[in-house]
């Protein structure tokens, strides 16, 4: 066999460092040749018996191909796994120590303790560091932890890093590779960048799993450590936002922000960050500012896609970015398409007043169902998008709330034709079954009409009975604000009449409050309080023409659904007013202005924001004139205020 400075091993040594001076120069295209050149050569040199002054150019080789095997995102850990065991069984071939049966790990454990030549060192620890990286790649911490226990002879850290109780930090502080001489086989890329690769990953790697753990100080203190390591412009927005998530944990919101811009600063690109700082504004109350940072998050979704910025030498293979490609915390998740911004964005606009934007941002999100369904779940709760009627009554009340009534009106009848054919005559649910006649309603029926699938199914038809209900409602104010009395009316009457589909049945068996909460069903709640803005609605529509006992009925009605309601006392009062029924007036009156529950409408009650519009304009217009007229009928009568 030729000599380790001649013949075929001269060849292949030249054709590595070639190969390798190519790729860190910058002149080798980023295509399939560098990968499958370094796999042909490996196999070469493998394709003879392995001896030790073969080693290091074989060892190198084998480092320049195992890092285009992490060039993939995440690489192929099989293949890559399957080359370094092949690696370290031809060290022990050379040493004539081969032993069966042994995994990757008991392998290293094996090499490190062989009385290797100097020149083999570099190599191995090289090698030794791209194993610890796949391992990270995959998780595997506890695997990454054992080898540099091996590489730094340690079986407990003598000092611990810097403000990290982190066994691998502290390991991977203690270790000292030997890098690649002058004379030694040239690599893609050199050792101490990727220690310092290593390092970043760790840190960052535990940082997530002390954030996903809530321990949002421990995870502050390894993502502090990840700061100060090399990795990409976008691994350091990323490291910034997550510091931002966790002050915010914490309850500092300024130190917060202050993280989130500086992740901006360093990728403008990284569009969580600036996600993270909408949620930051509206726990701030900067609706201007959240407002503003959803737009320019909405805009920067609807535009092409932006190219991070990088930070380092791009033709570096191993990054951080490909060791946590596999980490993915909640502070990371944007919305793939622009729906869930969108759907944000309108709704936080709809609640912080602004209709007018709000009516232009629901309409461009209706857009999107033209081209598709919305998704309806998010890993993220704040871009969760509701059901496509929720969306359409939302967009309705706000371009209600804007004034765009004809159009309002369009979009109610849109959900009013998507909802008819899936709602029944009558509609009956019992409510308050306890748990024991659960049981026996399962055994006397089959398996699909069990209690469970049917009232599931009930509750799904009670849904679209809401939803054409609030259609309706919204469509008659809209027509009230149109002039359409006579129209109004009949809305709010067809309201009222899908809502008398429904019955719910009270068993009065549960035992305990805790029964009564499990068999309640959510959506009933919404039945009196769309019948409550229905019959008012319909009472003053009434008023506008004049028909009295109509109205005093309606607003009868309302009270008995909801007697705190200071509107409907307010509306009731006017109307006995205008039958001339003054007396009565004068007897509820001392009662309104005492009771503190009535003297404003009850903010305890939770209205779905497809309601706020109808309850604005329900709200009694001339409370201090109409106060006025009785205050001066009690005085021109003699009586007490």
């Amino acid at each position: 066999m030729a000599g380790r400075g001649g013949g075929c091993w001269a060849l292949w040594r030249a054709e590595n460092d070639q190969l390798a001076r190519r790729w860190r120069k910058g002149t080798c295209p980023p295509g399939p040749g560098s990968p499958s050149a370094f796999a042909d050569l490996l196999r070469k040199i493998q394709g003879l018996p392995a001896a030790f002054p073969s080693l290091p150019l074989e060892l190198a080789v084998l480092c320049n191909a195992l890092h285009f095997e992490m060039r993939p995102a995440g690489g192929c850990d099989q293949r890559a796994s399957a080359l370094i065991e092949r690696g370290l069984w031809r060290v022990l071939e050379a040493r004539a120590a081969p032993d069966e049966g042994l995994d990757c790990g008991h392998l290293w454990r094996r090499v490190l303790q062989l009385d290797a030549p100097e020149e083999l060192r570099a190599p191995l620890q090289l090698l030794a560091a791209l194993q610890g990286a796949f391992w990270l790649a995959a998780d595997r911490l506890e695997r990454a932890t054992e080898l540099w226990r091996l590489l730094t002879g340690a079986q407990i850290p003598g000092s611990p890093c810097v403000g990290c109780d982190s066994e691998l930090l502290s390991l991977l502080q203690m270790w000292h590779p030997c890098e690649m001489g002058v004379s030694d086989p040239l690599v893609v890329q050199p050792i101490r960048d990727l220690k310092e690769i290593l390092w970043t990953s760790a840190a960052f790697l535990q940082g997530v799993q002390e954030l996903e753990a809530d321990n949002v100080h421990g995870a502050l203190t390894f993502l502090q450590a990840a700061v100060s390591g090399l990795c990409s412009k976008r691994v350091l927005a990323q490291i910034f936002t997550l510091m931002g998530s966790c002050n915010q944990k914490i309850g500092k919101p300024q130190m917060a922000l202050q993280h989130l811009k500086q992740a901006l600063e360093t990728d403008f690109t990284f569009l969580p960050a600036l996600y993270r700082a909408a949620l930051l504004y509206r726990q701030l109350g900067l609706a201007e500012a959240e407002l503003e940072a959803l737009l320019l998050l909405c805009q920067a979704l609807d535009g092409p896609p932006q190219v991070s910025p990088e930070s380092h030498d791009p033709h570096l293979l191993i990054r951080t970015e490909l060791l946590t490609c596999g980490c993915r915390p909640t502070a990371f998740l944007v919305p793939s398409c622009p729906s869930g911004v969108k759907y944000l964005l309108a709704q936080r606009s709809l609640q912080a007043g602004r209709a007018t934007e709000a009516a232009e941002h629901y309409l461009d999100l209706l857009a999107l169902f033209q081209e598709g369904p919305l998704p309806q779940v998010s890993l993220c709760s704040e871009l969760a998008v509701p059901r496509t009627p929720e969306v359409f009554l939302e967009a309705a009340s706000a371009l209600e709330e804007a004034a765009r009534h004809p159009e309002a009106i369009v979009v109610c009848e849109e959900v009013v034709s998507r909802t008819s054919e899936l709602i029944p005559a009558r509609l009956c649910i019992v409510l308050g079954l306890s748990s024991e006649e659960k049981a026996i309603r399962v055994g006397r029926h089959s398996l699909e009409n069990s209690p469970g699938i049917v009232l599931r199914q009930q509750r799904e038809s009670l849904r679209c009975v809401l939803w054409r209900a609030a259609a309706h409602l919204i469509q008659g104010w809209a027509r009230a604000r149109l002039g359409e009395t006579k129209e109004a009316i009949s809305s709010f009457s067809r309201c009222l009449n899908d809502l008398l589909r429904v019955h719910l049945v009270s068993t009065g068996s549960c035992r305990t409050e805790q029964e009564r909460e499990q068999t309640a069903i959510p959506e009933a709640e919404l039945l009196p309080q769309i019948r409550l803005l229905a019959l008012t609605g319909r009472g003053i529509q009434f008023l506008e023409l004049g028909r009295f006992r109509e109205a005093l009925m309606d607003f009868q009605y309302s009270l008995h659904i909801s007697p705190d309601s200071c509107t409907a006392t307010l509306y009731l009062l006017h109307t006995l007013w205008k039958l001339d029924r003054k007396q009565e007036v004068v007897a509820h009156w001392p009662k309104l202005c005492s009771d503190p529950g009535l003297v404003e409408e009850n903010t305890g009650r939770s209205f779905p924001l497809y309601l706020r519009s109808c309850l604005k304009q329900m709200e009694f217009p001339r409370k201090e004139s109409f106060a006025k007229d009785i205050k001066n009928y009690l005085r021109e009568n003699g009586q007490a205020l």
